[in-house]
């Protein structure tokens, strides 16, 4: 989980979001300014987003000396207590299936995830709106 962490600590440093830093490659989808800025917000926030979560777990662990995983195995008898209620049976299947195979919260394969699905998002927008304007966008 830790990928990210260790290699890029200042990730979760925030930078405003009325502070922007421009990414020049958002240009080329030919968006008016507006939808550029807009985008470029919401592909900071994903990258912001979970390098705070890294910084925070790393603060977490510090401050109760358990690791994310010890930590998540003191709370099962409370999680499988509510899954046992019937009152969320999304949740309890969710519990199911974890208490079976487990779950590897890997925030390096979420931010690829996130930041690929992002841009695939991007890449159809892009072509939406050339298929709109004609040749010249």
């Amino acid at each position: 989980m830790g990928g990210h962490r260790r290699h890029h600590p200042w990730l979760a440093q925030p930078n405003s979001l009325f502070r922007p830093l421009p990414l020049a490659a958002l240009e080329e989808l030919g968006l008016d300014e507006t939808a550029r800025l807009d985008l470029q917000v919401v592909i900071y926030s994903h990258v912001q987003g979970l390098a705070v979560h890294l910084e925070r777990e790393t603060l977490a662990e510090a401050d109760t000396g358990l690791s994310e995983e010890q930590w998540m195995e003191a709370q099962a008898l409370a999680l499988g207590s509510i899954a046992a209620t019937g009152a969320y049976p999304a949740f309890a299947r969710l519990m199911t299936a974890f208490r079976r195979d487990g779950y590897d919260l890997d925030l390096d394969r979420l931010f690829e995830l996130g930041l690929r699905t992002l841009l695939d998002g991007l890449t159809l927008l892009a072509e939406d709106r050339r298929s709109r304007m004609g040749p010249a966008y």
